[in-house]
């Protein structure tokens, strides 16, 4: 069996990737079964809602010994479920530049960078002339939005401004969707600060010292870390302990203004950070641009070291 999957606890983007090309594969006559693994996040559970579709089985153990896998929205094997072997990977489609591709020794690849990896998805459903079913062309429509922050951040390309466009076509979505969309992420309460946060870290070794950064995508950026700073900063440290991190950033992005605010929670990282963005040391900074964690990533490695090996990758 065919199996298309993602990372462990995927966002919008990895789920819409797998609905969408397994689709895709059941219509040209190879028979697909789409899964996640790991827990779903507040825009994910969105959409889910609003389709009232979700195609997607949920798995845990084991697969069987002749299983092959496709991966969506990834190329990390550090980042997959624990009983898939790299070695039984045959396709992947990422749309960022990573390191560690040769472990997927039998893979065909197709890494090309884009501000979504659903773009990559609706480019190839186009030429193999396959239109996504309504459903699936929302969740593709919101991956590519949510990836790229509506367009307003700077990996967004003209392709996936395109790939939008085409998928408008086929959907009619009310006016204030993408607003509904980013605003069921962003009612964050005290209670579900450390899931949300924790959903969304990524952390790397360089030079022998463990490295993350935390990602928080609402709006109402700035009120929001005002009145859980506390609560925030507890949860930092808590993800810094548990992570046995030497280093942890935490970058909020404001999803309507479109600016960073970045936080460090000890002298180390801010001095790094400092470095890393040519900026007096300080706790906290707010860019006046949006400033992706993928961009974020070789500004810290700058300053670090070059020697990197990579553990997880999330956007």
């Amino acid at each position: 069996m065919i199996i298309v999957t993602s990372y462990d606890s995927p966002d919008i983007d990895g789920i819409a990737c797998i609905i969408a090309y397994s689709e895709l594969l059941n219509a040209s006559g190879t028979p697909a079964k789409a899964v996640y693994y790991g827990d779903l996040g507040l825009e994910v559970e969105f959409v889910k809602r609003y389709t009232n579709y979700f195609p997607i089985e949920k798995h845990s153990g084991e697969y069987n010994p002749d299983d092959r896998f496709i991966l969506l929205d990834t190329a990390d094997p550090e980042a997959l479920e624990p009983t898939i072997p790299p070695e039984h990977v045959i396709e992947l489609f990422d749309h960022r530049e990573l390191v560690f591709t040769e472990r997927f020794v039998n893979t065909k690849k197709t890494i090309e960078l884009v501000g979504s990896c659903a773009t990559l998805i609706v480019e190839r459903l186009m030429e193999q002339q396959v239109t996504p079913s309504p459903n699936a062309a929302v969740y593709l429509y919101s991956a590519i939005v949510s990836n790229t922050v509506n367009f307003k951040n700077s990996v967004a390309t003209k392709r996936d401004r395109d790939a939008a466009d085409y998928l408008r076509t086929l959907i009619d979505l009310p006016d204030d969707y993408v607003e509904q969309m980013f605003k069921s992420k962003s009612n964050i309460s005290a209670e579900d600060l450390y899931e949300v946060i924790f959903q969304d870290i990524s952390t790397k070794t360089i030079n022998g010292k463990r490295v993350g950064i935390a990602q928080m995508e609402i709006i109402n950026l700035e009120p929001t870390i005002n009145t859980l700073r506390e609560q925030l900063m507890e949860t930092l440290d808590r993800l810094k302990r548990e992570g046995n991190l030497d280093y942890l950033f935490f970058s909020g992005i404001d999803l309507f203004e479109g600016y960073n605010i970045l936080l460090t929670t000890d002298a180390q990282s801010e001095a790094v950070l400092s470095g890393a963005l040519g900026i007096p040391r300080q706790p906290e900074h707010r860019t006046n641009s949006i400033l992706m964690r993928k961009q974020l990533w070789p500004k810290i490695e700058a300053v670090i070291g070059a020697d990197v090996h990579y553990h997880t990758i999330k956007k």
